[in-house]
């Protein structure tokens, strides 16, 4: 993990992952849903990033490989992008030498420079568009609770939020325009308020894909796999 250390950026606004690493092992066992939502947000990651490969016409099939996975709070949506950055590295390795996540710090990015928010995110994609230069690097970006970037602009414009956040979602649609020109690139984000987003990003993303809150069956086998895990350790364990 390498923190972003730019003077005119908190030093904790992004952090890079070169994958696969030890860190996300299992993480995408661990995950537990009563549909094949995993598998389905992995075969779509493949997919398009195979057709940008091969030069599908984006005319024609459009794509802006963009991921949104929404729903209650600790259902595992950021796990979950973890975990998929984590295969697609495997998965894509005949195609790409690396593979990098970049995980963005939102809150960072408004805790101190809030006034000049807007630059400091065109910046930060810059940055990003620095790895995503080396077309043998796939690029996983994941931004976490999306809605603290793309804040809907109807709330801002009626004076509900702060106008500077007009100027944040604007520089981030751009960046993602940007970013959809570039054939090495996937965009994962969660969010917990859906209807806090502005539409103009609802749109861009492809899937929007609901991660509920465990069933009945998903917390009884969570629950079995962590007693399992602790009777693997028995003999290194003391609860004194």
């Amino acid at each position: 993990m390498i923190d972003d250390h730019s003077d005119e950026i908190d030093v904790n606004a992004a952090y890079y992952w070169t994958l696969p690493c030890a860190q996300f092992h299992g993480l995408w066992d661990s995950l537990v849903f009563d549909s094949d939502i995993k598998d389905r947000l992995l075969h779509y990651g493949c997919a398009m990033l195979s057709y940008s490969e091969h030069g599908v016409d984006s005319t024609i099939i459009s794509s802006n490989r963009v991921i949104l996975l929404h729903g209650p709070p600790g259902t595992g949506k950021t796990t979950l992008c973890k975990a998929i950055s984590q295969k697609l590295s495997v998965r894509m390795s005949t195609s790409y030498d690396h593979t990098v996540l970049i995980e963005i710090n939102t809150h960072s990015l408004f805790s101190k420079y809030f006034s000049e928010s807007g630059k400091l995110v065109t910046k930060m994609f810059n940055k990003i568009g620095e790895v995503i230069a080396d077309p043998k690097t796939l690029v996983c970006v994941l931004i976490d609770e999306v809605e603290s970037l793309a804040h809907s602009r109807a709330a801002a414009s009626s004076g509900s939020e702060p106008s500077d956040s007009i100027r944040v979602v604007n520089s981030v649609l751009t960046q993602l325009d940007l970013l959809k020109t570039k054939p090495n690139v996937l965009i994962l984000t969660t969010s917990n308020i859906t209807g806090a987003i502005d539409i103009a990003f609802v749109d861009r993303a492809d899937i929007k894909q609901l991660i509920p809150c465990p069933s009945a069956f998903a917390i009884y086998t969570i629950h079995y796999s962590c007693l399992q895990e602790l009777i693997r350790v028995k003999k290194n364990f003391s609860y004194y």
